[in-house]
């Protein structure tokens, strides 16, 4: 048997699903790691950015008009200077990746 360089196909919706939790999760580890060394001298924006493009896979991924994945909005990147306004934006991206793992959880489930 040949051995090619193009790469398997995977099983779109199951493997997606899994892999976003995952991602999530890691993303979620990171952010509080950052929280535990003081989040109000590190720019929030690499987590916000990379939250929000997990969300906004998670809303292809997951059936259209789901009441309950409509309540996850982007986190507003702001350029936040102070300390104590870099630790909010921090804390939002905390709960909101919480919540939307405990989503994905849910749904993976049933």
């Amino acid at each position: 048997m040949e051995k090619t360089d193009e790469p398997r196909p995977l099983k779109k919706e199951r493997d997606e699903r899994k892999i976003l939790l995952k991602m999530l999760e890691a993303l979620l580890v990171d952010v509080q790691n950052l929280q535990h060394k003081g989040a109000g001298y590190f720019s929030p924006s690499p987590f916000v950015q990379r939250y929000d493009k997990l969300l906004e896979k998670a809303k292809i991924i997951f059936p259209k008009g789901s009441p309950l994945l409509d309540t996850f909005t982007p986190v507003e990147d702001t350029a936040a200077r102070e300390p104590e306004e870099k630790m909010k934006i921090i804390q939002k991206v905390v709960i909101e990746a919480g919540q939307l793992i405990a989503y994905i959880k849910a749904v993976l489930e049933e």
